[in-house]
């Protein structure tokens, strides 16, 4: 029997701790800021700080080391993929490190190709975070409370706040779609080993019927909304009441404060 680690990106684990008691609001502003500095800043310290802010904060979530270090094994692809292109692409005319025949890798591509997968793996945790301790409903409503000034401008909130739910909650589902279809091809003799190209034209493979049953999936929910009658634009009430009381007003204020103070430190 094959056991593959739960993926954590759209999976709500409901865990007795300080994040999961918060309102998801108060989540949203601290997490908006670190996004906004993250892209203003070119700090490698910035990153660490945050970074190893976001790791502590995930383990005392109830997340265990192991699990999250299984959870962030599909990430290293995509960094891998993203210090190679910066260290081909990148460096200008800045001192080389090494050479060797054509190729040549400069001081600014190392410096770049290692901030940017830096800021990758960033992004990926504060996603891990958010989704972890705040269950994907109470995320929409609060998306959805931030963004009502812009029903003023005919923007339909509550439906972007539906899609993004039902995006969150499909997650885990065509995760698990994955892992079914490659255990069926391992069945059947096919073998995800050998090379790093080996592999990866074998995984591709898979997500032709991931994708075929990703548009099934999509097209049953459409009829099942349907026959419930549902309708857009229309305006809508919420079954658990957002609060926002002094614990949220602590943390939002607090942690945006540290992390505008991170910035200007290390500038």
């Amino acid at each position: 029997m094959f056991h593959a680690a739960p993926i954590l990106l759209g999976q709500y684990r409901p865990v007795d701790s300080y994040l999961h008691k918060l309102d998801a609001r108060a989540k949203m502003l601290p997490i908006t800021v670190v996004l906004v500095f993250g892209l203003l800043s070119d700090s490698f310290m910035f990153y660490a700080v945050i970074l190893v802010a976001l790791v502590a904060a995930l383990l005392g979530s109830g997340v265990r080391a192991g699990q999250l270090v299984r959870n962030f094994k599909p990430i290293i692809l995509l960094v891998v993929i993203t210090a190679a292109y910066h260290l081909a692409f990148s460096g200008g005319r800045s001192e080389i490190w090494w050479a060797a025949g054509p190729i040549r890798i400069r001081e600014e591509a190392v410096r770049q190709a290692g901030f940017f997968s830096l800021r990758l793996v960033l992004f990926v945790s504060i996603a891990f975070l958010l989704t972890l301790t705040t269950a994907p409903s109470e995320l929409a409503d609060a998306i959805a409370q931030l963004l009502r000034p812009l029903e003023r401008i005919r923007v339909p909130v509550q439906d972007l706040a539906l899609i993004l739910f039902m995006a969150m909650r499909f997650i885990p589902v065509l995760y698990d779609e994955f892992q079914a279809i490659k255990y069926a091809q391992m069945i059947r003799g096919v073998r995800f080993t050998g090379s790093m190209i080996n592999r990866i034209r074998k995984t591709v493979s898979i997500i032709i019927p991931v994708f075929v049953a990703a548009l099934q999936r999509a097209d049953d929910l459409a009829l099942a909304i349907e026959a419930r009658g549902y309708k857009g634009g229309v305006k809508r009430t919420i079954y658990t009441r957002l609060r926002f009381e002094t614990p949220e007003w602590v943390f939002a204020l607090g942690a945006s404060g540290a992390v505008v103070i991170l910035w200007a430190l290390t500038r």
